[in-house]
């Protein structure tokens, strides 16, 4: 059976019994400490006190002999007596007080480098349940942006397979109709202007995905000018649409101001984009009555706003209204082929233009009124 090997010796350490001062050449040399003082001592025996002691102590008996020899011709026994009493005398009641001094001012040094370090220790323990905290609010954070975007990518992919399939299966369809001949002459025209149309809406979808991966990997260019004038762009698209807002039997109208406003800097394409949005998105939800788009100066902006007779929303849907894939049970309803990217892009396109969007509604049934404001050249 092997015998196990002894346990290393612990380390003795400056003020415990028995420590040993490797720098005193007299603890080295004998080693021990001469004396208990000498456990709470780091120093160098040159630099020893009591050594210092010795050595002043023997000074004053040789000076104290010498000047009895000069005095008297000899060294008195009175005199040897005397000094000798004096310097043991002395030396006891110094080695006493001063033994209490130096273990004083070590457990006052060891107290003070605990209280240190306590606080010490309290500082990085506050300051690691800081990190710890803020570590975990951040987790939370990122595991509830994680399910955000899984919940999205699904609800994403849902919407738009559904949608992306839907004009094609129509277009499939009335194309079939007509390579087979297999419908009424009349109706030829009409299915043409559906497959037009389901097309437009194909289009019009596939660039709205393209812009939103654009969008969210940070590659949607933008194409500034210092020469923007809203004006301009507003009437091109409301000539666009008027066919459609006649052909619902609404309205549409400009109230153009009647001094050029400042023009503006500005991507002319996105901006067009942003206001063609609302604008449809009025006609989609407007049943009766119509559509009228406003544009005034303020102080430091130009103001655009699309006012409907529409459908109206509460308060808590306009908080979610410019969210991706946001719309509303009524909105669905009324108009099934939306997947709620138009107003989400359109408020990404408004931010970097440093300007703002927001919609207001007296409540349902009474209509919303869709605004921006972008800045004005200085």
């Amino acid at each position: 059976m092997e015998k196990s090997e002894p346990s290393q010796k612990t380390k003795i350490e400056l003020g415990e019994p028995n420590y040993l001062n490797k720098n005193c050449l007299l603890a080295n040399s004998l080693g021990h400490s001469p004396y208990k003082r000498c456990q709470y001592c780091e120093s160098n025996f040159s630099n020893c006190i009591f050594l210092q002691y010795q050595i002043i102590s023997l000074g004053l008996i040789v000076f104290s002999f010498v000047l009895s020899f000069i005095m008297e011709g000899r060294i008195s026994e009175t005199i040897i007596f005397s000094v000798f009493a004096l310097v043991i005398v002395y030396g006891y009641f110094f080695s006493k007080s001063t033994d209490k001094i130096i273990e004083t001012n070590f457990k006052r040094k060891k107290a003070e480098e605990l209280a240190l370090r306590e606080k010490i220790s309290k500082e990085e323990a506050e300051k690691l349940a800081v990190q710890e905290r803020a570590l975990r609010k951040r987790t939370e954070k990122l595991v509830n942006e994680y399910k955000n975007l899984d919940k999205a990518k699904t609800m994403f992919l849902n919407i738009a397979s559904h949608q992306l399939r839907t004009p094609l299966s129509a277009m499939k369809g009335y194309l079939s109709m007509i390579l087979d001949g297999n419908y009424p002459r009349e109706k030829e025209k009409e299915f043409i202007k559906t497959i037009y149309r389901s097309n437009e809406r194909e289009i019009e979808l596939v660039n709205d995905l393209l812009d939103l991966n654009k969008l969210q990997t940070g590659k949607l260019q933008f194409n500034f000018r210092d020469d923007v004038q809203l004006e301009d762009i507003i009437e091109e698209i409301i000539n666009e649409f008027q066919a459609e807002a006649q052909h619902k039997g609404l309205y549409l109208v400009f109230n153009k101001p009647k001094q050029p406003l400042p023009k503006i800097t500005a991507d002319p394409q996105k901006l067009r984009q942003v206001i063609l949005n609302l604008i449809d998105n009025a006609l989609k939800y407007t049943s009766k009555g119509g559509v009228t788009v406003n544009l005034k100066p303020c102080p430091s902006s130009i103001q655009i706003s699309v006012q409907d007779t529409g459908m109206g929303m509460m308060s808590q849907e306009k908080e979610k209204l410019f969210q991706l894939f946001s719309r509303s049970e009524e909105a669905t309803s009324v108009y099934p082929s939306g997947i709620g990217i138009g107003l989400y892009l359109s408020s990404e396109i408004v931010k970097v233009h440093k300007g703002k969007i927001w919609a207001e509604s007296p409540g349902k049934g009474k209509g919303s009124t869709f605004y921006v404001e972008l800045p004005v050249k200085k």
